[in-house]
This record gives structure tokens, C-alpha cells and sequence, in this order.
């Protein structure tokens, strides 16, 4: 079955009003109260991290129909999953007496991937991995090439670097300090090196992910100092506006140049999750139902069916979730619950978004970087904390 896109649904069907779009499946607990799902690969199955009974964080995988804890057989004591590709290989972040390790997990056995003080943030479908190792006391970007670390370095004049996303080809999105002290999102390839994106007007910019066309998903700094979600295409880079707040942060986009990710929305001090598709961005809550009784508050990954994966509160409670596009055939909605089968005002200073922007998951749990930019309810729940 053909990719059923969001805005022919809208079009076609007048699902806005006349019902759902997504249905919402909770991926499951691990005993605490929070969990937020980081990754999603093409056959539905989440990545991410999730609090324990007893107040740690664990890795978790899960396509709803179970939640697996990836870190509880392992020397470490906490971890977070932040990538899966289509083969069920899982990367992430552990943490073993203390120290960081880039963690690959293949049938739920762990191996570590880099040495103390990196980060596993991104994989694709031929096992390729991008993330942050420590290199002469300073942390770099990587990319695994023939399963070896590659240091891709840092950008002219920098002496940080970090990747989050790497696509089919081997080219790495991420950001890095400059000589002048701002951050700049870049595109990494083998071929060409670093490219730096740009900004929307300001100083910084930040990326998060790309896809196999070349597109990179980030948040960018407008003149006005706020930050803006943003798409990179061949150069070009695109402000994709907010929900009516402040700032906004994309960390997901797909091979059609879907962008997932959260927004500031006045009146609210949570933010909301949304998907932007054909120069629109769309708030998630107003396309599952007033009733569901979620609020979405963060979008991290979606595929190419539509399906999306982030993090909402459930009855007080942060969840992980998925959202399952609904089908529609001749114009019309299914009432159905089942997946279809083919279907980033704060000036940027390291204080604000941190050195090396890369947030925490808990007190020790270190991911990415704009879920620094916390809601006043979350701040209160979570210390920020930089790997530097």
C-alpha cells in the first residue's frame, strides 16, 4: 500500500472535524513515571528511555504490544536507546560505574561501540552509527565506517562537535561550536566533509536529523533571538514557524520531508507535539481526538508510513508514545486502532541550552539537546547537565 499522506487525509476525508487522524498506543512502563520513545524504525517498533520502580533509567524497545528493558542484564546501571533501524539494531547511551558509553544492541545483547564519555545517538539500515566520543579530552562527533569509530573532528575553529543523525548514504547531521562561540548545524559527508547549514538570522543553529534524500530537521535561531524549527534542502534552509509560542524544535523527518517535533503554544506550559507537512505545521493534539485524554508533548521520530513516536501525559504521568496514521479508502476513515502496513524567547548562551547541548533523561541519563529547553513543570522533575 502507497504512503497515505497527512494532507490528502485532511483534504479528502475533514478529519479535523470529523475525527481522528492518528490512534495513540501507549508503549508501556517500566515501573516509574516517565518515559519518552527517541527512535522508530519502518516496522513500528520505538526506542527510548523509561524510569524503573526504583528511579533509574533503562533503555527500553517496544511496539506496544510489549515493552523490553534493554539495560536490566547489563553491567550498566542506566542507559537510553535514541535510534533503531529496520533490522532491530538499537543504539544509544549506557552508563557503566559512572562513565558514558555508546551502547549497540542487537537482540537485546549489548556491546559497547565507543570508549568512556560517548554517546550513541543515531544508526541506519546497514548498522552505520553516528553519535559523540571524547578525543583528547574534548568530544567529537562519529561515524562508524567498515564498524570502526571515524572522529569526524569539529568544525574550523571549534572544539566540540556532536552527530545525531546519519542516513542511508553515511552522511551525519548534528552541530558544533565555532570559533566565535556559536553553535552551527552541519551536514557531514565522506566526500564533501563538513557543511555548515546556517541559521534563520541569529547566531546559533542546531541539527538533529537527515534522511536519505539529504534533508536535515533542526531548531535555528531567528534575529529575534527565539529558536525556530527548521527543514535544510540543498542549501536552503526553511523556517518551519511554531505553534503559536516562542520557540520550536524539530528532531525527526522522514524520506518525504515530514518534519516531527514540539512547539511552545501560548497559553500552555507544556509544549506541543506537531508534524509539519506541505508548509503547514499541525498540532498532534487537534488529530487524535479531544477525548483520547493524552496531551502530546513531544514528537522525536517518524517513518515512512506516518507513524510517529515521542512523549505525552497520560493522567498526570510522561508516556511514551505511538501514533498510528489512520487508513482511509475512497475518502473515508477506518474507525480501526491497527497501524497501516506501508504507510528544536531564549538567546542561545551556554547556559540556556548547555555545553555541547545534549539533555538528560534523569539526574545521570544523558540524549539531546533542545529537551534542555524544558516546560517549568518538567524543570522541576530533571537537573540539566552537560558531558563536558
Amino acid at each position: 500500500m502507497k504512503s497515505i499522506r497527512l494532507a490528502s487525509i485532511l483534504m479528502t476525508a475533514g478529519l479535523l472535524t470529523a475525527g481522528p487522524i492518528y490512534t495513540i498506543t501507549d508503549l508501556g512502563s517500566l515501573g516509574g513515571s516517565e518515559a519518552a520513545a527517541f527512535g522508530l524504525n519502518a516496522n513500528g517498533l520505538a526506542v527510548g528511555s523509561a524510569t524503573t520502580a526504583t528511579g533509574y533509567t533503562h533503555a527500553f524497545s517496544s511496539s506496544g504490544s510489549g515493552i523490553t528493558d534493554l539495560t536490566v542484564n547489563t553491567t550498566a546501571s542506566e542507559g537510553a536507546a535514541a535510534g533503531v533501524n529496520n533490522s532491530g539494531q538499537i543504539i544509544g547511551t549506557q552508563y557503566v560505574d559512572g562513565q558514558a558509553y555508546a551502547t549497540e544492541w542487537v537482540n537485546s545483547s549489548a556491546q559497547t561501540v565507543g570508549g568512556a564519555g560517548s554517546y550513541g545517538m543515531a544508526i541506519n539500515n546497514s548498522g552505520q552509527m553516528a553519535g559523540m566520543m571524547t578525543s583528547n579530552g574534548q568530544g567529537n562527533a562519529f561515524v562508524t565506517i567498515n564498524g570502526v569509530a571515524f572522529d569526524l573532528g569539529t568544525l574550523a575553529g571549534g572544539d566540540w562537535s556532536s552527530a545525531y543523525g546519519i542516513n542511508g548514504a553515511g552522511e551525519v547531521a548534528g552541530y558544533g561550536n565555532t570559533a566565535s562561540g556559536s553553535f552551527q548545524g552541519f551536514v557531514w559527508s565522506q566526500g564533501s566533509g563538513y557543511t555548515e547549514l546556517g541559521t534563520l538570522g541569529g547566531a546559533n543553529s542546531y541539527a538533529m536529523a537527515i534522511n536519505d534524500e539529504g534533508q536535515a530537521a533542526g531548531s535555528a535561531q531567528t534575529s529575534a533571538g527565539y529558536l525556530n524549527a527548521f527543514l535544510w534542502t540543498s542549501g536552503t534552509i526553511q523556517d518551519l514557524g511554531t505553534l503559536g509560542g516562542g520557540n520550536s524544535y524539530a528532531y525527526g523527518v522522514n524520506n518525504s520531508g515530514d518534519v516531527v517535533g514540539y512547539s511552545d503554544v501560548d497559553g500552555s506550559a507544556d509544549p506541543h507535539a506537531f508534524i509539519f507537512e506541505n508548509g503547514v505545521m499541525l498540532d498532534l493534539n487537534n488529530l487524535i481526538g479531544a477525548s483520547s485524554g493524552w496531551v502530546l508533548t513531544e514528537a522525536y521520530a517518524i517513518n515512512a508510513s506516518g507513524e510517529i513516536a515521542g512523549a505525552g501525559v497520560y493522567d498526570g504521568v510522561e508516556q511514551a508514545f505511538l501514533l498510528n496514521p489512520i487508513a482511509t479508502e475512497s475518502g473515508g476513515s477506518q474507525s480501526g486502532g491497527s497501524p497501516s502496513g506501508s504507510l528544536v524567547p531564549e538567546t542561545s548562551t551556554w547556559t540556556m541550552l548547555g555545553i555541547g547541548l545534549i539533555a538528560i533523561l534523569s539526574s545521570r541519563i544523558l540524549l539531546r539537546l533542545p529537551r534542555l529547553q524544558r516546560s517549568p513543570r518538567r524543570a522541576r522533575s530533571r537537573s540539566d547537565v552537560s558531558p563536558r
